[in-house]
């Protein structure tokens, strides 16, 4: 589908962790956009009279086409996230798209698998919402890996979503705790403990390039097949 140039404006924003917000945007013209889950935008950031170009994946799910979502880590000096973290609900702002291949692998018979690391849990939201929307029965499992608790994104909502959904498995690990009671280590250690047959699997992993890397490492030691990983990192 070809990229499109988008006007909207700011709807909501949430704060997702200490360093992490949620942008909500109201698409104004055109008034949707018709994307792909695992997809992204580029975001038109105006600085010094000219325009710096960002991208970030998509949150929320294709089946709701009027309003993108994001979660948006700030980074200290930023352009992008001066920019956005002066916005305020009804401020304007300009995107493109959809960009992007990271989608999911078709016919969907098979098991996912996602590995999230920080920020990189936006396109699986997107995924994982959209496979729900389309009543996939087969088992989904989401392993999220951060350092630190309170660095855990959507907690309630995939901890809700659990809840109501029997084959939607959740483990979040948390690498350096604190007062954390859950599981501990690196997301690929979770992978070694909870995925034991990956033959009828596909895996997905999105976060920090350096982080990706090393995780497609650990996974190709432990056996796992390389065409079974699909990644993304930034």
């Amino acid at each position: 589908m070809p990229a499109t140039a988008y006007r909207a404006i700011v709807e909501r924003i949430d704060v997702l962790s200490y360093n992490v917000r949620g942008f909500r945007f109201k698409l104004v013209d055109p008034p949707t956009m018709d994307f792909q889950a695992g997809q992204f935008v580029i975001l038109n950031v105006p600085k010094d009279g000219g325009v710096v170009k960002r991208a970030y994946s998509i949150a929320s799910p294709p089946h709701e086409p009027k309003a993108l979502e994001f979660c948006i880590q700030h980074a200290e000096g930023g352009v992008a996230s001066t920019y956005l973290w002066r916005l305020k609900p009804g401020d304007p702002v300009s995107i493109t798209g959809p960009h992007g291949k990271f989608l999911l692998t078709q016919p969907l018979d098979y098991v996912p698998v996602f590995l999230a690391l920080g920020t990189g849990v936006a396109p699986f939201r997107s995924m994982i919402r959209h496979l729900f929307h389309l009543n996939v029965t087969r088992d989904i499992w989401l392993l999220f890996g951060t350092r630190y608790e309170h660095a855990i994104l959507y907690e309630s909502e995939f901890r809700t979503l659990a809840g109501l959904r029997h084959n939607f498995h959740y483990h979040p690990t948390i690498s350096r705790p604190k007062e954390w009671r859950g599981e501990t280590g690196h997301v690929q250690q979770a992978f070694q403990k909870h995925i034991t047959d990956w033959a009828g699997a596909e895996i997905y992993i999105c976060g920090w390039l350096e982080r990706v890397k090393a995780v497609c490492a650990d996974l190709a030691g432990f056996g796992v097949p390389k065409d079974k990983l699909h990644y993304e990192e930034w």
